[in-house]
């Protein structure tokens, strides 16, 4: 690890810490920090050099002052350096001893007062989280020398002790939050062990680094790129099977990866006019995958229970864990990546290549390249074990119990669903009601049923799969209004978005009407006495009054003769 310090007037300087190291006592100086256990060919020739000057001096007749005078000066060291190096190097001669490092270490020079305020001062106010800079801890070292009137050190001298005092592990841990610091640091020897063929097989996603292109019907030309999901076995490193799909990892890619790895796949080489063997499928006894929501899903692990097959997640951050399926993803990828439309690995890799215009492959093209590089990976030999893995698998193979599960089986087990209360009118999801005949025989008998089990398809929700309790098999349901057009639900579900805007009220709108009854609903209840005057009022009105009876009576209105009617002449024509 490289630690950059700045000085308080100004300057800088680098001071390299192994972290590779288990020897916290162990003290890099400027120039032995830079060379590993490994040394390099300049490191070993300045060496040889020293050795030679050095056997000069041993070997010598003349004054050995004046030989060590002459070495100084050729090896442009001072000659106290030459003195250390031949005290170092007389008793076995070998050039060993003068390359940098080792276990050496150097006779502490200051005062046994001064080591103790730099230790306390740095445990106090560097080795801390909000991890400061180390001038000011320097300066604040110096004024407690100086208040207890002792030389202040110099700054590159209190640098030097860190490496003393603390080891890399304490300071990863202690002067940062991120736990990935101290991980680093850590041994990770690989721990998947599988000794026989399905033991141990590995999931995992990557986007493609190639861009595909695509026409559509009257809509113009897509470019993008794909996402890649393969299954590897640890024992013999075959890829069972993959799955290459335009949306994001799911539980959809992770079904549809599964039913090819467990099932033979010639009548799916065939349909891509693949004319090469591709033998490798079966039931994983364990798989190994990361935590991502496609793995934790309901749907993933029932289906992993229906098969026997126990889920082992790696921890968060560790993806040497599953080690195997990741160098296998990036292999393909590399593979790909000699094709028109690659992406690189970087944004630096691609140094301005234009990927999405020089795409080439459709899709179907795309999907029959990565069969054909699968299939190239398990006729290779590994470059460091000498194995091919198809070999492997033929020579441990025959001892692999056969099972005779059907893609489509093994598919809808897991695929994305849920449970549903059957009702009369059938089930409903996606806000649709589904209906089949079969499903309308147990209508009767759904207080003793309870949830059913159901399966969707993203890519075609015109139908649905409901588990039968009887057989105990998936099932079709179709959709109760007769829509049985293929949609699919993310279709669904921006048509249902749109109607929802289009018909859309602002939240002015929707309160209006709301405060209108809450204002109804909300007048001042009249008081008691205001209940007792309009009570007394209504009495006081219907009770009879003195002057209606000192008022003459009316008298009643005379009859009008009745007048006879005047008939008018008629004259005839």
């Amino acid at each position: 690890m490289l630690f950059r310090f700045e000085r308080y007037d100004g300057h800088e300087f680098s001071l390299t810490i192994s972290l590779t190291a288990h020897l916290p006592n162990r003290l890099h100086s400027l120039i032995s920090a830079s060379a590993a256990a490994s040394h390099s060919d300049e490191a070993w020739s300045t060496a040889r050099r020293v050795a030679r000057e050095l056997d000069r001096i041993l070997d010598g007749s003349g004054s050995r002052r004046t030989a060590i005078v002459r070495a100084a000066a050729e090896l442009r060291l001072s000659t106290r350096q030459v003195y250390n190096l031949l005290a170092r190097y007389r008793v076995d001669r070998t050039v060993t001893l003068l390359l940098p490092g080792g276990d050496r270490t150097r006779k502490k020079r200051l005062h046994q007062d001064i080591e103790e305020i730099i230790a306390t001062t740095l445990r106090e106010q560097w080795l801390v989280l909000e991890c400061p800079p180390l001038a000011p801890v320097v300066a604040e070292i110096r004024a407690r020398c100086e208040e207890a009137g002792l030389a202040p050190p110099s700054y590159l001298t209190v640098a030097r002790r860190i490496t003393a005092l603390f080891s890399p592990e304490e300071i990863a841990k202690k002067r940062s939050a991120n736990p990935k610091h101290l991980h680093r640091l850590k041994a990770r020897p690989g721990y998947i062990h599988a000794a026989h063929p399905l033991d141990v097989c590995q999931i995992d996603h990557t986007p493609t680094d190639i861009n595909f292109v695509e026409v559509v019907e009257g809509g113009g030309t897509f470019v993008g790129r794909a996402y890649l999901t393969i299954v590897t076995d640890v024992a013999t490193r075959c890829i069972l099977g993959f799955c290459l799909t335009l949306e994001r990892p799911s539980e959809l890619s992770v079904a549809l990866c599964l039913a090819q790895a467990m099932c033979p796949k010639e009548e799916w080489l065939a349909a891509r006019c693949i004319e090469h063997g591709w033998p490798m499928f079966g039931r994983p006894r364990s798989l190994v995958t990361d935590s991502a929501k496609e793995f934790k899903g309901n749907a993933f692990q029932r289906g992993c229970e229906d098969f026997g097959i126990r889920i082992r997640y790696r921890d968060r951050g560790r993806v040497h864990q599953g080690g195997v399926v990741e160098r296998l993803l990036g292999k393909l990828n590399a593979v790909l990546a000699t094709q028109p439309g690659s992406t690189g690995r970087s944004v630096a890799d691609r140094d301005h290549y234009p990927a999405e215009r020089r795409a080439r492959l459709s899709f179907a093209d795309l999907e029959r390249c990565v069969a054909l590089a699968v299939i190239d990976h398990n006729l290779q030999q590994n470059a460091r074990t000498l194995k091919v893995p198809a070999s492997e698998w033929d020579r441990q193979a025959h001892d692999l119990a056969r099972f005779d599960d059907n893609a489509m089986r093994v598919l809808l087990a897991f695929m994305p669903g849920t449970e549903r209360r059957i009702s009369p009118q059938g089930v409903s999801m996606f806000a649709l009601d589904y209906y089949s005949a079969w499903l309308g025989e147990l209508v009767p008998q759904r207080d003793r049923l309870g949830k059913l089990e159901l399966r969707y398809d993203p890519r075609d929700i015109s139908h649905i799969y409901a588990r039968d309790p009887e057989t105990r098999e998936f099932r079709s349901v179709e959709r109760r209004d007769g829509m049985l057009v293929p949609m699919t639900l993310w279709e669904h579900e921006a048509d249902r978005l749109q109607r929802r805007n289009a018909n859309a009220r602002t939240d002015v709108e929707k309160v209006t009407l709301r405060r209108r009854i809450a204002e109804i609903a909300g007048r001042t209840k009249p008081t008691k006495a205001e209940l007792r005057n309009a009570v007394r009022k209504s009495h006081a009105a219907d009770a009879p009054k003195p002057y209606h009876a000192m008022q003459p009576a009316t008298p009643a209105p005379a009859d009008h003769p009745v007048r006879p009617k005047r008939r008018l002449p008629i004259e005839d024509w």
